[in-house]
Order: C-alpha cells, then structure tokens, then sequence
C-alpha cells in the first residue's frame, strides 16, 4: 500500500500518529481532549480527520451511489490533510504529529458500504497512489454493544447522524470486521498497537494513549528524563 514508515526515536524526525478506530469508540473524543491537554505545547500538533465539518453526503448510505461519493469526499479530505502533514513535517523537526483517522480507514468503510467493485477499485486505486505519511497506529476497540451504546448517546447529541446508518449492528460488526482485517494483517503489525477501551473512561483512554506515545517515541509527558522502552512486542494489547 501506498505508506511511508520509519522509526528513530533517537533522531529529530517528526513522528507521525494516528488514532483509529470504529465511529463510536470514542477516538474523536479522545482526539480533541488530547489536543486540548497539549494545547500549550509546541511539540505536538494535531490534524482532524477532515476540514469540511458537515459533508455534502451522509455517510453510512444504504444507497450506493450516494455511498461511493461520501467516501470520495472522505478520500479528498484525507488527501488534503496528508498535503498538510507533509508541508508541517518539512518545515519543523522532533515534532509529535498526532492524526484524527487513519487513512486506512476509507478502504475499511468501502469494502463496508459494499460498492460497487468498479467504484471500490477506483478508491483503493486512488489510495494506493498517495504516500501516505504514518508511523504508528493506535487503535482504539471495545465491546460492539457497547459501542452501540456510544453511538446512542451520541446521536442524541447530533440528530445530523440519524442519517449516517450508524446505529445498525450488522453494518458496525461488518466494519469492525474490517477493522480487524485491514489493521492487524500481518503487513501491519509492526506498527499497529490496540488499545481496549472497555470499562474506562475518557481520561482513562488518553492516560493510556499517553503512556504509549511514551514508550514509542521516548516522550515523556512528565519532563523526566526517560530512556525509551526495550523492544516492544508486535502488537501491544492494553487493558
């Protein structure tokens, strides 16, 4: 696939993060209270999953017309950022860059949306031709029921996603499915880390993020000197 990845934690490069995870986990959430903890930190710089915040076309449709231009959308957005990531990475150095998404995730949500196979080609065509800039992925999972239970009392927030197809279990376990599929194949799992956020709350799930952007990079969030931890295990479960 179409993705850069490289590691030094004893270099000045940038190093580039992304929080994933199915809608409903809580990774946006968790996202914009990261952000907002380092907001006073120039280490850190965080990119949201997209720049239009309400899209031309709901996702999740049932249609699939309608369902191939959403992802087209999310796809162009994601490319935008990726232009953004790459402008910031050139021009500063030892930087924290933290990702709203993984890019991954719109192939995930395509073969979900069950396109038709010309359109998904065209989307996964399109992704692979784009060099990705990712080092890690941090993927958040949890229970699909009590997913669902996010996703309810977030829908009675935002009536906007009424119509996004977020509250049908079978397309969320076809999605997580996919999840699972595309994040922790073999290809990925030198850099993939999960993080299960069953039974924690919001603080709990950034403490835990915290403790691993620790280990990866070497940060320390306390301004102790810390060496970086040995070698970590392929894919790293913490519960």
């Amino acid at each position: 696939m179409g993705r850069t990845i490289y590691r030094n934690k004893g270099s000045k490069d940038n190093i580039i993060i992304s929080l994933a995870g199915a809608h409903g986990v809580g990774k946006t959430t968790i996202f914009h209270l990261f952000r907002k903890k380092m907001a006073d930190n120039r280490k850190f710089k965080f990119f949201p999953e997209r720049y239009r915040k309400i899209p031309p076309f709901p996702f999740g449709s049932t249609d699939k017309q309608t369902a191939f231009r959403s992802e087209i959308h999310f796809l162009q957005q994601f490319i935008r950022r990726n232009r953004n990531v790459i402008n910031y990475d050139r021009k500063y150095n030892g930087r924290l860059i933290i990702l709203d998404r993984t890019p991954l995730c719109i192939l995930i949500y395509s073969k979900s949306l069950h396109l038709k196979e010309k359109d998904y080609k065209l989307i996964e065509d399109t992704y692979n031709s784009v060099d990705w800039k990712e080092h890690y992925v941090i993927y958040l999972v949890a229970e699909p029921n009590t997913i669902l239970k996010r996703i309810i009392q977030r829908g009675a927030i935002d009536k906007r996603r009424e119509k996004w197809n977020e509250f049908e279990k079978d397309y969320l376990l076809e999605i997580l499915s996919y999840y699972n599929q595309f994040l922790l194949s073999k290809n990925q799992q030198d850099h993939v880390f999960v993080i299960n956020t069953e039974g924690l709350n919001e603080d709990q799930v950034l403490e835990k993020i915290m403790e691993l952007v620790t280990e990866l990079t070497g940060y320390s969030f306390n301004k102790e000197i810390e060496s970086p931890s040995t070698q970590m295990n392929l894919i790293k479960f913490l519960k």
